[in-house]
């Protein structure tokens, strides 16, 4: 599914709170150049265990990869990421973004470079599921959203 970078993006758990980041395909063209080891490591720490209201159905595949559809986890610095099968949130003050767990890969095997607002967003997010973390998507609505409330 691609979906253009900080486009809205729409679920039934988040209505259309949240900014597109990372929904790539081979179709089209994105973003590409190098980014810090420091944004690329935060960026598998959140993915580790990511808190998310929204169900995937399946695992997604890489378009870019020819023949394997690419790896279903990536290993880093004694850390392992599930792909393909779930969707990170990233809360600020001003928006939250959503981003598949594919990311990872993308940047790391095939150089994509998410917008610039999405790299201070991953930077300054607060540890997964940490108190500060579930405060940030709180402030956002996201909780009565969710409940029905």
């Amino acid at each position: 599914m691609f979906l253009e970078d900080l486009s809205t993006w729409q679920s039934q758990g988040l209505g259309n709170l949240a900014k597109a980041v990372g929904w790539l395909d081979s179709s089209h063209e994105y973003s590409m150049g190098h980014v810090s080891v420091d944004f690329f490591e935060k960026l598998v720490a959140l993915l580790k265990n990511p808190w998310s209201p929204v169900v995937t159905a399946g695992r997604h595949r890489c378009s870019f990869c020819l023949f394997t559809g690419g790896p279903s986890d990536l290993s880093y610095a004694g850390d392992t990421v599930i792909l393909g099968s779930s969707i990170l949130i990233v809360p600020t003050n001003e928006a939250l973004f959503v981003a598949p767990s594919m990311i990872a890969h993308y940047v790391d095997a095939h150089k994509y470079s998410p917008p610039t607002m999405f790299v201070q967003a991953v930077l300054n997010c607060p540890e997964m599921r940490s108190i500060s973390y579930l405060r940030m998507i709180r402030a956002h609505g996201v909780e009565k959203r969710i409940s029905g409330k």
